[in-house]
C-alpha cells in the first residue's frame, strides 16, 4: 500500500527524514520483533514497555517507516512521522491498511466485568441458528469459520484487530461478537471500528490495580456507549443492550449518547422473563420477548446464566433473528468453557470448572449452588499472583462461608510466593465460625463448615474429588477456561477440567456404573434400609444374578416365568454391596449373613425405575423418547445416524424399549454422551406413561398409531391414548414431533401445548417431502423441505413407509438442534436395521427382503406394497407368519391381509400359524389362485420349492411377528443360496 493511502486521516504533527509518499509499505507493525523489509513500525507506549525503546530494533529488521510520538532522531532513509499520540495512530493506520473491515461487517461489543464470554457464545450461537456467520474475539479464543485461534489479549491490540476483522470478511463471516475490556477501551484499541451494537452485563470491583477507582472504570466501560457507538456510522436505530438489574447500568441508561434496549430479571425492562426454574440440569424459563412469550430450555446453570440469555436475546433481537433462532440457539448451547463448565461424573458428582477469580463472582457461583444444591459443596481455590492482593482475604471469606469445605489453594502465582498468597487469603476466614482441618487427611466436619490448605493445585483437586461423594458439588474456582499455569516467569500446561476429569477417573476407573450411595437409593426408591450403612456406595445395577459383580446393587425383580428373590443370596456370595427385594419377599438380612445392604420397596420394578430417573437426572443432556406402532427401530436408527454426525449419541440397543430394558439403557450414560435416544414399547396400558416418566424426555416423537397389540389395548382408541401418553409426559419447555399425516397422533398432540416440530407428505410442515424418485433396488431420491429450501437426498431405503420414517428422523433431529447438513448427511449415510425391510441380493440374481423382526396390520401393508413396487415385472414370493397380539380383531386383521396379498401379483405365498388359514381365505376370495397358496408346514420342502423356482430378478418378502420366528427363513435361504452383496 502506498504511504499517503496509508496516512489518510492521520493527525501528522511533524515529519522527518525522506517525506515521499509514494513509497510502498509492506506491512505495519506495533511489535519491533515482526518487522520486515519496508515495514511501518508504530512506537506505541505500553503497560511494561515503551516502543520507543525498540526502534532501532525495527530499523535493524528492516522498517522503513517509523510514527512515533515523543523527541526521537533517526538514521538516514527513515521517513519518521510523529504524532500527538501513536497509540490513536496505530488504530487509524491498520484500519487503513486492512481495507476498514468493520464496515463490511456486523460488529457487536459486549463490555461488562461479568458475562462476556458466556454472553459472547450464546449470541454466536444464536446467530448461527438463525443463519448467519459468526466471528467472536474474546478471552477463550479468537474464532470463525472454524478456524480457532488462541486469545492473547480479551481484545486484540488495535492492529491485531484490523487484522483479524479483515479475515473474518474475507471468509464471508457477516456478524462479528467482540468482548470489549476496559483496558482496551482504555488503551484505545477499538476507537477505529465501526460497531453496530453494544451490550453492557454489569460492573463490580475488578482491575482497580490498573483503574483509580470504580468511576475510573465505570468511564472507561461507558466509552463504548457515549463515543464509539454515538460516532459509530452504522444505520442501526437501537445500538445498545444494557442490564437495568445493575446499579451502573442503570446510570448508563441515562447517560449513553445512542437508543437503547434494556432487559433484567426485576423490575422493568424490555426483555424480561415471566417464568424461571432453576436446577443443577439447568434452566427453563418464559421470556417475555416483544409482546411475546418464548419459551426456552439452556443447560446453563444459574439466575445469573439466565441475565446472561436475557443479554444475548435483546441483541439477536434487534440484529435480526427470529424467535425461533433465539430458542434454538440458547438450546443448542451445552456449555462455556470454563464458565461453570460440567465436568461429567457417572458418580453422581457435581464437578463445576470456573473463571470465578474475584469476589462478586466467586459469591455469584457459590450463592446459585448453594441454592441448587442437594447435599454438600466442596469449593478449591487460590488467588493470581500480582494482581489486585485486596481481594484475596474477600475470597478468604467468601469461600468458607457459602461451602462446607474449602481447599485452599495456588492459583497462578507468578512471582509471589504461593504460602505468601494463602495466607493473605486465610486472613479472611472467622476462625470462630470456619475449622481448619489437617492437610494431610482433609476432611468434611459434621454440623460445621471446615477448610484446609494444599498449595498444589493437582493435589488440591484430587483431594477435593476424592472427598466427595454422589449428590456433592464440587467447585473448582479461578482459572476456567485457562489450560496453563504461570509459577514465577514459567508458565507449564495445566488445566482444572482435565486435572478434575483425571481425578474422576482415578478414583472410579475399573468400577461399574452407575454409582450410588445406599442413602441415594433409598431416597430415589422410597424404601427401607433393613440391614446396612447407608454411607455404603454401590457401583453399577445388576437385575440378572449371573452377572452381579463386586459392588454392585441386586435388583430381585419378579415375572411370569422367575422370581429374582431366589437368587439374592447367590448375589450376595457374589460380592453384590446391596440388595433391593419386595415387602412380604421373606428375605431377611439374617438369611444372607448380614454382609449387603438391605433395602426393601414395595414393588422392586417400579425401584428400578425410579433408580434410572434419578440417575438420568444426573445429566443435563437432551433426551428423546420416542414410540409408535410401527416404524420406531427404524427412525431410530435413521435419527442416530444424523445425531451422530455431531454428538456421542447413547441410544437403545436391540429391544431393550421396555420397563427393564429402558432403565438399563439409562444406566449406559456417561459424561462422554452428548444426547440420549430412547425407544419406548408397550403392550399394556400405562407402560408409555411409565416410561415416559423414568426418561424424562425433552423431545417426543410418535412416529404413527395403529392397530398392534390389540390384545392388550382392545381398540386403536385406547392405542392412541396409550402413545398419547409420551407427548403428554414431555418435560414442559421441550418438544414434540408430530406426524400431521396421522390422525390418530394430531389428536394425541392435542394433549400438549408447548413447542412443536411437524412433519408431513402433504400438509404445510416444518418437515416436508418433494420430488420422489424411486430408485429400485437402490433405493429412493427426494427433496427434503425444511423450512424454504429443498435439499436433495438419496437413500438406500425403499417403500413410502421408509420415507416417512426418513422425514419423522428429520424432524426430530432438527428438533435437537441438528445442522440441516448433518440431517441430509445422516440419512444419506443410514442402512436399514437387519431384519427391518433389509434387502440382500443373492448370488443367484434374486433379492429378499428380510423383514422378519416383528409384525402388525400397517408394517404388513406397507411391506407388501413395497414388494408390488420393487419386483418390476418379476416374480414374487411371500413367507408371512402371523400378526399376533390382536386380540379378537386377530380374524379380521388376517383377513385383509390376504385381501392385499391378492394384488400383489405373487407367484406363491407360504402362510404361517394359527390364522393362516384366514389369511388364506382372503386371498382366495380376492382372486388369488389356490396353488399359489401353501400352507407352511415343512420349511425343508418349501425352502426346496423356493430354490428351484427363484431366477434372477425375483423377490422373497420374509415378514412375521417376531414369535413366529419367521427369520429363520431368512437365514436359511442367505446361507444356502449364499449373498451376492447387501444393497449399498
Amino acid at each position: 500500500m502506498k504511504l499517503r493511502q496509508l496516512l489518510q486521516g492521520l493527525e501528522i504533527v511533524g515529519c522527518a527524514g525522506d517525506a515521499d509518499r509514494e513509497g510502498e509499505v509492506s506491512s505495519v507493525c506495533y511489535a519491533a520483533s515482526q518487522c520486515g523489509k519496508d515495514s511501518l513500525f508504530v512506537a506505541i507506549p505500553g503497560l511494561a514497555h515503551d516502543g520507543h525503546d525498540f526502534i532501532g530494533e525495527a530499523v535493524e529488521r528492516g522498517a522503513r517507516y517509523i510514527v512515533y510520538s515523543r523527541e526521537m532522531t533517526f538514521p538516514d532513509g527513515i521517513v519518521a512521522i510523529r504524532v500527538a499520540d501513536s497509540r490513536r495512530a496505530l488504530g487509524r493506520l491498520a484500519r487503513n491498511f486492512f481495507g476498514d473491515p468493520s464496515s463490511e461487517l456486523t460488529l457487536v461489543g459486549i463490555t461488562g466485568t461479568s458475562g462476556k464470554t458466556t454472553v459472547s457464545y450464546l449470541l454466536e450461537s444464536m446467530l448461527s441458528a438463525a443463519g448467519f456467520g459468526c466471528g467472536v474475539l474474546g478471552t477463550v479464543n479468537y474464532r470463525f469459520g472454524g478456524k480457532v485461534l488462541p486469545a492473547p489479549n480479551t481484545t486484540p491490540e488495535s492492529c491485531d484487530m484490523q487484522k483479524i476483522l479483515r479475515e473474518m470478511a474475507d471468509a464471508g463471516v457477516t456478524h462479528v461478537i467482540a468482548e470489549i475490556s476496559s483496558h482496551a477501551l482504555d488503551l484505545r484499541r477499538v476507537d477505529e471500528c465501526d460497531f453496530d451494537l453494544g451490550i453492557f452485563t454489569n460492573l463490580s470491583p475488578e482491575h482497580l490495580d490498573y483503574h483509580r477507582d470504580m468511576e475510573d472504570y465505570f468511564r472507561a466501560k461507558k466509552r463504548l456507549f457515549a463515543e464509539l457507538l454515538a460516532l459509530s456510522n452504522k444505520p442501526r436505530p437501537q445500538k445498545a443492550v444494557v442490564n437495568a438489574d445493575d446499579p451502573w447500568g442503570q446510570r448508563l441508561v441515562r447517560e449513553a449518547a445512542v437508543p437503547l434496549l434494556t432487559y433484567g430479571l426485576e423490575g422493568q425492562s424490555d426483555i424480561t422473563v415471566a417464568r424461571e426454574e432453576h436446577s443443577l440440569d439447568g434452566i427453563r424459563a418464559d421470556i417475555l420477548l416483544t409482546g411475546r412469550i418464548l419459551p426456552v430450555t439452556s443447560r446453563l446453570i444459574g439466575r445469573f446464566n439466565l441475565s446472561n440469555i436475557l443479554a444475548a436475546t435483546a441483541a439477536a433481537t434487534l440484529l435480526g433473528a427470529e424467535p425461533a433462532a433465539i430458542e434454538a440457539g440458547i438450546r443448542n448451547l451445552r456449555q462455556v468453557p470454563g464458565r461453570l463448565e460440567r465436568v461429567q461424573s457417572p458418580a453422581g458428582i457435581h464437578v463445576f470448572v470456573d473463571y470465578a477469580h474475584k469476589p462478586d463472582a466467586l459469591t455469584q457461583v457459590l450463592e446459585t449452588l448453594t441454592q441448587l444444591k442437594q447435599k454438600r459443596i466442596l469449593t478449591v481455590f487460590g488467588c493470581g499472583g500480582n494482581r489486585d492482593r485486596a481481594k484475596r482475604p474477600l475470597m478468604g471469606q467468601t469461600a468458607t462461608a457459602l461451602s462446607d469445605l474449602t481447599i485452599i489453594t495456588s492459583d497462578n502465582p507468578r512471582r509471589e510466593d504461593p504460602l505468601a498468597i494463602i495466607g493473605e487469603i486465610e486472613a479472611g476466614v472467622d476462625p470462630k465460625e470456619i475449622e481448619k482441618t489437617n492437610s494431610e487427611t482433609p476432611d468434611f466436619i459434621a454440623g460445621r463448615r471446615a477448610y484446609t490448605v494444599i498449595a498444589d493445585r493437582k493435589a488440591a483437586i484430587d483431594a477435593a474429588i476424592g472427598l466427595a461423594g454422589p449428590g456433592d458439588i464440587v467447585l473448582i474456582a479461578g482459572k476456567g477456561h485457562e489450560d496453563y499455569q504461570i509459577l514465577a516467569t514459567k508458565k507449564i500446561a495445566f488445566d482444572d477440567r482435565v486435572a478434575a476429569a483425571e481425578a474422576l477417573h482415578a478414583r472410579f476407573a475399573g468400577c461399574a456404573t452407575p454409582v450410588f450411595s445406599v442413602a441415594d437409593v433409598l431416597a430415589a426408591t422410597g424404601g427401607q434400609l433393613a440391614a446396612g450403612n447407608a454411607d455404603t456406595l454401590i457401583y453399577g445395577i445388576s437385575t440378572d444374578s449371573r452377572t452381579v459383580r463386586p459392588g454392585n446393587l441386586f435388583v430381585a425383580l419378579t415375572g411370569e416365568r422367575f422370581d429374582g428373590h431366589a437368587f439374592v443370596a447367590g448375589a450376595v456370595d457374589d460380592k453384590a454391596a446391596a440388595v433391593i427385594v419386595a415387602a412380604g419377599s421373606g428375605i431377611r438380612p439374617e438369611t444372607i449373613g448380614m454382609r449387603a445392604a438391605v433395602i426393601v420397596v414395595e414393588d422392586t420394578l417400579r425401584a428400578l425405575g425410579d433408580l434410572a430417573n434419578a440417575y438420568r437426572r444426573r445429566f443435563s443432556i437432551p433426551v428423546v423418547g420416542l414410540t409408535g406402532s410401527s416404524g420406531k427401530t427404524t427412525t431410530r436408527e435413521m435419527l442416530c445416524s444424523i445425531l451422530a454426525l455431531e454428538r456421542n449419541v447413547l441410544k437403545t440397543e436391540g429391544n431393550l424399549n421396555n420397563l427393564i430394558g429402558l432403565p438399563q439403557t439409562i444406566f449406559r450414560l456417561t459424561g462422554e454422551h452428548d444426547i440420549a435416544v430412547l425407544e419406548m414399547g408397550t403392550n399394556t396400558r400405562g407402560e408409555i406413561e411409565r416410561l415416559a416418566r423414568i426418561a424424562e424426555p425433552d423431545i417426543g416423537l410418535i412416529t404413527n398409531i395403529g392397530p398392534a397389540h390389540l390384545a392388550g389395548f382392545g381398540s386403536v382408541a385406547t392405542v392412541r391414548e396409550e402413545k398419547g401418553d409420551l407427548f403428554a409426559n414431555v418435560r414442559k419447555t421441550g418438544t414434540t414431533v408430530v406426524n400431521l399425516d396421522d390422525e390418530a397422533v394430531c389428536e394425541a398432540a392435542n394433549r400438549w401445548s408447548g413447542r412443536r416440530v411437524t412433519f408431513s407428505m402433504s400438509a404445510a410442515a416444518d418437515v416436508g417431502l418433494s420430488d420422489i424418485r424411486k430408485n429400485g433396488v437402490r433405493g429412493a431420491g427426494f427433496n427434503l423441505l425444511i423450512g424454504k429450501a429443498a435439499h436433495r437426498v438419496e437413500m438406500k431405503v425403499a417403500g413410502i413407509h421408509s420415507l416417512y420414517n426418513a422425514i419423522a428422523a428429520a424432524a426430530t433431529a432438527l428438533a435437537c438442534g441438528a445442522s440441516v447438513e448433518a440431517i441430509r448427511r445422516g440419512l444419506a449415510l443410514f442402512t436399514p436395521v437387519s431384519g427391518r425391510m433389509e434387502i440382500v441380493r443373492l448370488q443367484n440374481g434374486a433379492y429378499i427382503i428380510n423383514d422378519a423382526y416383528n409384525a402388525n396390520p400397517a408394517s404388513v401393508r406397507e411391506a407388501l406394497l413395497t414388494l408390488k413396487d420393487l419386483k418390476n415385472g418379476h416374480n414374487a414370493y411371500v413367507f408371512l407368519g402371523d400378526m399376533l397380539e390382536l386380540g379378537d380383531a386377530a380374524p379380521e386383521m388376517h383377513r385383509k391381509v390376504g385381501l392385499l396379498l391378492a394384488t400383489i401379483g405373487v407367484a406363491a405365498v407360504f402362510l404361517q400359524g394359527d390364522f393362516a388359514s384366514v389369511t388364506a381365505e382372503g386371498a382366495r376370495v380376492n382372486g388369488l389362485d389356490e396353488g399359489r397358496i401353501f400352507l407352511l408346514k415343512d420349511d425343508e420342502e418349501a425352502l426346496a420349492f423356493l430354490k428351484k423356482a427363484l431366477r434372477k430378478g425375483d423377490w422373497v418378502l420374509v415378514k412375521g411377528s417376531r414369535r413366529m420366528k419367521m427369520d429363520r427363513i431368512a437365514a436359511r435361504l442367505i446361507a444356502e443360496v449364499g449373498v451376492a452383496g447387501t444393497q449399498e
